[in-house]
Formats: C-alpha cells, sequence, structure tokens
C-alpha cells in the first residue's frame, strides 16, 4: 500500500503530465490549437460635427483655459451661458486648453488622435494661442525683440499649420482665432507693446480674412481703456472673459 501511494502513484502522473505536455507542445509545433490574433487595424472613428446643436471646443493657451476668472467659466463656460441666453441650442464646450502653451505646443497636442475625434465632432473651435510665443519670455514684457515682425511670421506659420490640422478633420467648422491685447500697457514700453500688437492682430486678419469659415476676434480694444485684468495682471477678468465670449457669440 505504502508503495502504492509514495511509488507507483507520483510515477504514473509523471508519464500522463509528460504525455500531455509532448501532445501539446507537437501541437503548438503544428499551429493545431489555439486561436488565431486577429491583425486587422483599429477601425477608423468616423466623427461628425453636430447637426442643429452648437458644439464647441476650446483649445490653446491660459487665456483659451480661462485663467483668471474666479467664476471658472472662462471663454467656454461664458460662450455656453450666452449663446443659451440668446436660446440657441448649444452644447457644453470642450476645453482642452493648457496652461502656458504656445503654438508648438497646440501641434503637438493636435497630434492626438482623441483630440482630433473631439475636434471633428464641434462646430465651433475657438483657439487662443500665439500670446505666449510672444510675451512668454522677458524679452517682450521689458522691451520688444529686436526683429519683431521676425518673430510674429514664425508664430502665424505655426497658426496656420494649426488651422490645416484641423481643416484636415473638420472642413467645415468655423473657427474663431482670439485676437491679443496688450496686458502691459500701464508699463514703461506700453506704447511701443500696443502698436506692436495691433500689428499682431492686423495680420492675423490679413492672413485668414478671406477665409468666411474663419473669425478673427478682436480684444484689444476691450483692455485698451478699461481695466479688465484678473489680479495676475495678465490674464482677462470675469468681465472680460464675458465680452471675449459675447463677441464670439455675435459672429456664430
Amino acid at each position: 500500500m505504502r508503495r502504492l501511494i509514495f511509488w507507483y502513484i507520483p510515477v504514473g502522473a509523471a508519464i500522463v503530465a509528460t504525455v500531455a505536455f509532448g501532445a501539446g507542445f507537437y501541437s503548438f509545433l503544428r499551429g493545431d490549437i489555439g486561436k488565431p490574433v486577429d491583425v486587422t487595424p483599429a477601425r477608423r472613428i468616423e466623427a461628425q460635427p453636430a447637426r442643429g446643436v452648437i458644439a464647441p471646443i476650446i483649445i490653446g493657451d491660459s487665456l483659451a483655459r480661462g485663467t483668471g476668472d474666479e467664476s471658472g467659466l472662462g471663454i467656454g463656460g461664458r460662450l455656453t451661458d450666452e449663446l443659451k441666453r440668446r436660446r440657441l441650442n448649444v452644447r457644453p464646450a470642450v476645453n482642452i486648453a493648457v496652461n502656458g502653451s504656445r503654438t508648438n505646443d497646440l501641434l503637438q497636442q493636435l497630434d492626438s488622435p482623441n483630440v482630433r475625434t473631439l475636434l471633428a465632432q464641434s462646430n465651433v473651435i475657438v483657439i487662443s494661442i500665439g500670446g505666449n510665443d510672444l510675451w512668454g519670455g522677458t524679452d517682450w514684457r521689458s522691451a520688444p525683440p529686436r526683429d519683431p515682425d521676425a518673430v510674429m511670421h514664425a508664430v502665424l506659420d505655426r497658426i496656420e499649420k494649426v488651422v490645416k490640422v484641423i481643416r484636415g478633420v473638420n472642413p467645415k467648422g468655423r473657427i474663431f482665432i482670439v485676437g491679443l491685447y496688450n496686458p502691459f500697457a500701464a508699463t514703461p514700453v506700453g506704447a511701443q507693446l500696443t502698436a506692436l500688437v495691433n500689428r499682431w492682430n492686423a495680420r492675423l486678419i490679413e492672413q485668414f480674412g478671406n477665409d468666411a469659415n474663419i473669425t478673427v476676434v478682436e480684444t484689444s480694444d476691450l483692455f485698451s481703456h478699461r481695466d479688465r485684468l484678473s489680479f495676475d495682471r495678465f490674464h482677462p477678468n470675469e468681465e472680460g472673459y464675458a465680452l471675449i465670449a459675447r463677441r464670439i457669440a455675435e459672429s456664430i
């Protein structure tokens, strides 16, 4: 009995396991077992802009994000509220803006398939970008660069690439590009910077003015004679954001 338990049973189990392993290994080599792996590429998401409803998306930098608006609404939330006030059918705005973004950052973000899907599902696309390219360094805050036109040209070229990417996934969506204002009007170089801001906004209009589906949203006059800056003295306050959103709503 002891020999049966400690000898024959373990040996028998080992033999059965060996046979099973051998049979399985042989079938594996022949490819007789298992289901073939589906290597068909994932289906492309077919996204269409909303019909019968305004579907805004906000992209770009901290102004697009709504920094400085203590209510947290920013352009997107205030645009939604403004359109509802006008009794228009509107979805809550999708906001994927990132604080500190420059044009290169936005181009990189637009490489994401998820971001492109969101753009394709929208019919109102609000862009605020370029301010950090121009104001982000200490040079423009204390004095203009030696060749501001060259800087503007490079930034404008990247914004044009942004628009082309958007047009590639959403050919008919309305695009609103938010123009710049001068948050440093009270500094010693305020007057000089205001002239450069006006030049930048004029170049935006010149670049995109012939496209009926692109609107350059003027903001410089909203801040030129009234203090509508937030506590950081750079971004708009609640009133400033509300006025920007209102101008966008008036063009929809």
